[in-house]
């Protein structure tokens, strides 16, 4: 069976069509919000969609400002339990992020299915310079929140300032 040019790039236009339409941004969200931003705050729909989350800004130290580049990615990970070793309970990835940052972690970011999104945690950013998930490689740019965080709590404060 043969499949006509014009079948063939019809196919190729719906395709291209479906993908595009599914990297757009929800409709009813704003359009000049700059790449790697969320919009967290009193009132937010995301953040009551959520439940319970934790908001926040993370900055670059200014003697690490020359380091970021345009194609890094940011991680932010809450980590449970005493230290902040353990296994990654809750991430968000955001690609080519600007700084300072807002962000809000809740419900959404958790790692595992049907855990909730409580308690206390650790927290921390990676600027990754490969984009790639996992353990910090050399290069990458680092910072953690002292101690920590409740979830609920709003206003916390990560700077970068640590290079891998």
């Amino acid at each position: 069976m043969l499949i006509s040019a014009v079948g063939l790039l019809s196919l190729a236009a719906l395709a291209i069509g479906v993908l595009w339409s599914s990297l757009a941004p929800p409709e009813g969200t704003g359009t000049n919000q700059r790449p790697g931003t969320e919009t967290v705050g009193p009132g937010s729909e995301s953040l009551q969609a959520q439940g319970p989350g934790i908001t926040g800004t993370i900055s670059i130290a200014p003697e690490l400002r020359t380091h970021v580049s345009e194609t890094d990615t940011l991680f932010i990970i809450a980590r449970k339990g005493e230290g902040s070793q353990g296994p990654p309970f809750a991430v968000k990835r955001i690609a080519r992020p600007h700084f300072p940052l807002e962000f809000l972690l809740g419900q959404g970011d958790v790692m595992m299915a049907g855990a909730s999104f409580d308690g206390d945690v650790h927290l921390s950013a990676r600027l990754s310079k490969s984009g790639v998930a996992g353990a910090s490689q050399p290069g990458d740019l680092e910072g953690d929140h002292p101690g920590q965080v409740p979830v609920g709590t709003r206003g916390v404060s990560i700077v970068i300032a640590h290079v891998r």
